[in-house]
């Protein structure tokens, strides 16, 4: 049986979200390692951790500002953030 290659990412949640989702033990420098299967997306991340409106969250890959049907690869680090703004 063919297995599909894993890759490990860390997802970093930010403005309370891991609050959102039941996370009591939460630390932000460290982050929540994820295994996932190669050629998974943002959006996998989210709705493996239940995020309640995912759609309207930012999200960055290793700093870089991306959509929620980018793939993620091996070593990558997702931020997730809710937008915010100033004056």
């Amino acid at each position: 049986m063919f297995r599909k290659k894993k890759i490990q990412v860390t997802v970093k949640l930010y403005s309370g979200l891991h609050k959102d989702i039941g996370l009591k033990e939460y630390d932000p420098y460290s982050g929540l390692v994820f295994q996932l299967p190669s050629g998974a997306r943002v959006r996998k991340v989210a709705k493996e951790l239940d995020i309640p409106h995912p759609y309207s969250l930012a999200y960055f890959i290793n700093g870089e500002r991306v959509g929620m049907w980018t793939k993620l690869h091996e070593g990558d680090e997702l931020s997730c953030f809710r937008p915010s703004g100033g004056g």
